[in-house]
């Protein structure tokens, strides 16, 4: 387990901790960097990139250092993914690419995209490169429950320079978190509020491009407030894992170090009783499926996305105590 002491809003490194990878050795805590809100981080050889809730995006060594804020200007720069020596930004209102150059440095920038749709308080893209090196990114929807219009509630992907946008995915409320296994694209998405402390379940859904995940007329397989004898316009696509109700399910990826198995980080409930998630979460797999979720890392604020280094360390990002951990073996 790890052990970490809140202090001042921030979460402090207590002591050297310990986290169960599945082998002998235990991995070491450390706080690589403060990065203000830190969200989407983005692996790019020696580099970390880091998207923030802000309007900068910042640049992390990963062999240590402190973070440089590297592109600002954005409204809520969420979403960051590298790819041919390049930096894509996931922002509210537009995609953006840059050249990545020593030490991390960014120039020429450009929009790839500027017709982004309006996703209120739904608004954090995540953005990532699939197999097919495509961009894919999350358009989520813009209430609690309601019926999402035009791109609203989907997943979309498209070339490198901003053409050929398909949808690959509707009728989801808000996934923050995507990555691949085998070639299948697994993605979270966070159910509705204010149905209770236990429904609707938070998801993990298998992509079948072009399918139709419910929303708004279920959350997992549970009927919607509002939408209880409305007719879907087409058959859901039901989750392949149901997390516990309210954990705010956002970034997964899958772990090499892990033997495959996927980190979920779990941000957490601000409208239940007692309160769940503020987690990361092992998702271990059997034949290519989800089977369960053990609890992998706690008190650890507010994890957004976790991503694997070079060397096989986790990184996990904490939007609430600004922070970027690295856990090594």
């Amino acid at each position: 387990m790890v052990v970490f002491a809140a202090k001042a809003g921030f979460l402090a490194l207590a002591a050297v901790a310990t986290v169960a990878f599945g082998v002998a050795a235990p991995a070491q805590a450390e706080l690589l960097a403060r990065v203000p809100a830190a969200r989407e981080m983005a692996v790019c050889g020696d580099m970390l990139f880091v998207g923030t809730k802000g309007s900068s995006v910042y640049a992390v060594p990963l062999s240590g250092g402190r973070a440089r804020r590297v592109a600002s200007g954005f409204s809520a720069p969420n979403g960051v993914a590298c790819s041919r020596g390049r930096l894509f930004v996931a922002s509210r209102d537009s995609i953006t690419v840059f050249d990545i150059g020593r030490g991390g440095a960014l120039s020429g920038r450009r929009d790839i995209r500027r017709d982004l749709p309006n996703s209120g308080a739904h608004s954090y893209r995540y953005i990532a490169v699939g197999p097919d090196a495509r961009l894919y990114v999350s358009f989520g929807s813009p209430c609690n429950i309601c019926s999402p219009r035009g791109l609203q509630g989907t997943i979309v992907s498209m070339n490198q320079d901003g053409s050929d946008l398909r949808r690959v995915a509707w009728g989801v409320r808000n996934s923050v978190g995507f990555d691949w296994r085998g070639g299948t694209m697994f993605f979270t998405d966070n159910g509705a509020d204010r149905m209770g402390d236990d429904v609707p379940p938070d998801e993990l859904n298998a992509l079948r491009p072009g399918g139709f995940y419910g929303f708004p007329y279920f959350g997992g397989q549970i009927r919607l407030t509002g939408f209880e004898d409305a007719t879907p316009p087409a058959r859901q696509i039901a989750p392949v894992f149901n997390f516990q109700a309210h954990v705010a399910a956002l970034g997964i990826h899958f772990f090499r170090s892990l033997g495959g198995d996927a980190l979920v980080a779990q941000h957490g409930s601000w409208d239940r009783s007692v309160p769940v998630g503020y987690q990361v979460v092992r998702l271990h797999f059997r034949g290519g499926r989800p089977v369960s979720a053990t609890t992998f890392l706690r008190d650890v604020g507010r994890p957004v996305d976790v991503k694997e280094a070079p060397d096989g360390s986790v990184l996990v990002s904490d939007d609430a105590g600004g922070t970027v951990y690295v856990f090594r073996r």
